[in-house]
């Protein structure tokens, strides 16, 4: 079949047409014929040869990477009761062990024995992809492939602003991708009087713009910078916003998160710094008294519920909106070039 593979440690990627088929060697899998796959930012580290992701690949390659995707079930195992063929999902792309502390208090997100599909086994760039039923969502028959395709990204914008106070609230997101651009949208839909973001690329806050940012800045710009924390600190009785969402992983971003946030604030964090960072704890976190969240993931299954039915409230336009790109499976240089030249949000494969 046809896939794109991660198959040495040297940044790209190959496209073949000879990929083995994906067998349900349990009988608790199912085989999905994959409509539709999208790039993540994850996706496009393991194109870099990202030095963590290639030390954590190396093992398996070749590895049939991507884990962001909709289809339809081709075959179910013997033992599967939920699912059957022809229907249209989704799935987690996290397998979790079941067994662990926190998969048996309800916290599969941060289960310890974690492997990833499309990192540490065979993912969805690819005509075929093989899960457990466990893991499969099933999806309204009227939801687009384009939006079904990064179901996955959706989540983790819906994740880490479930971890946050939002309704009444002034909310700072850094970082103005799709991830960005999605969490000012639900902020706005969940009750946030006033949204402010950041990035570098002005062509990514003109979409914020359009989708639930009241004020954007391009902090490339020393002034525009300086505007930014000026505004999150310009009520004398707070001085700062009452949550920040950290989702590009610079270091200057962290640097204005501590800035502009209220003492007694919230900070949720989903981008992947690539350089060490420097932070005053004793200034920035414990005096101004901060409550710090990490967020890996999306709850099972409790996001995806919460993320499809936000959908309905009105997140979907937005969705559309993100996938700029579509592109065939053969395409994927072109594709991972848009995302490297940051020329796009969202590309979406049709295998």
């Amino acid at each position: 079949m046809k896939a794109i593979q991660k198959t040495s440690a040297q940044p790209g990627l190959t496209f073949t047409t000879n990929a083995l088929m994906p067998k349900i060697n349990s009988p608790t899998e199912v085989l999905i014929k994959v409509r539709a796959t999208a790039i993540c930012g994850t996706d496009v580290d393991i194109y870099k040869s990202d030095e963590d992701l290639a030390r954590r690949m190396a093992k398996a390659l070749p590895v049939i990477i991507g884990h962001e995707f909709c289809g339809e079930i081709a075959e179910v195992g013997k033992a599967v009761k939920r699912a059957k063929v022809g229907d249209y999902v989704s799935a987690e792309m996290h397998i979790v062990c079941g067994e662990c502390y926190n998969c048996r208090t309800g916290n599969g997100h941060w289960c310890i024995n974690t492997s990833v599909k499309g990192i540490d086994d065979d993912g969805c760039f690819a005509e075929y992809v093989v899960v457990p039923e466990y893991n499969i969502i099933k999806l309204p028959e009227d939801l687009p492939e384009d939006v079904a395709a990064y179901l996955d990204a959706i989540g983790n914008a819906m994740h880490t602003m479930s971890t946050i106070q939002i309704a009444s609230r002034r909310i700072a997101i850094l970082g103005a991708g799709p991830m960005g651009i999605m969490a000012a949208k639900i902020a706005k839909l969940c009750g946030a009087i006033e949204v402010l973001i950041t990035d570098v690329n002005p062509m990514l806050l003109k979409v914020a713009a359009q989708n639930g940012a009241d004020h954007v800045f391009n902090v490339s710009n020393p002034d525009e910078r300086k505007a930014f924390i000026e505004i999150c600190r310009k009520d004398p009785t707070r001085r700062g916003v009452d949550a920040v969402v950290e989702m590009s992983g610079h270091p200057t971003a962290y640097e204005d998160l501590f800035e502009c946030v209220r003492m007694g604030g919230e900070v949720a964090l989903l981008g992947l710094p690539r350089h060490p960072l420097s932070v005053n704890f004793t200034r920035h976190v414990v005096f101004k008294g901060l409550t710090i969240r990490g967020i890996t993931g999306r709850r099972m299954f409790d996001t995806w519920f919460r993320m499809l039915g936000l959908m309905q409230a009105g997140l979907l336009p937005t969705l559309k909106e993100i996938v700029t790109h579509h592109l065939p499976l053969e395409d994927f240089q072109k594709g991972f070039d848009i995302k490297l030249k940051g020329d796009g949000l969202k590309v979406v494969f049709k295998p």
